[in-house]
């Protein structure tokens, strides 16, 4: 896992207006009216991406693995995992972006 630090303040600036108490749809344009790209290079950003970046344990330094899986070799169609495969949970596999304590309060915020 290679951190890119340019990418890292967008991140954390996700993290901290919703912990400020803002919603995705106002990061949303937050980020859009101040020229913030998305990691494609997109102008426009969608409100799921905004949520993911919430939820993604990556950014605390964690890694699910196998959240999915190639169902189909011949096609290369992926499937989410419910259950197929065992998933492997690993603490602390590289830097964090965010803190464990900014991460908390924001899976509690996202769980109210």
């Amino acid at each position: 896992m290679v951190i890119v630090e340019s990418k890292t303040v967008v991140v954390r600036k996700i993290f901290e207006l919703y912990l400020n108490g803002w919603g995705v749809r106002k990061i949303k344009k937050y980020l859009e009216e101040n020229g913030i790209k998305t990691v494609t290079g997109k102008n426009v950003w969608s409100t799921s991406t905004i949520d993911r970046i919430l939820s993604n344990e990556k950014y605390v330094g964690d890694v699910l693995m196998q959240k999915s899986f190639t169902e189909d070799f011949l096609t290369g169609k992926r499937k989410k995992n419910e259950g197929e495969l065992a998933m492997y949970f690993i603490e602390n596999d590289h830097e964090a972006i965010v803190s464990r304590e900014v991460f908390k309060k924001v899976q509690e915020r996202k769980a109210k």
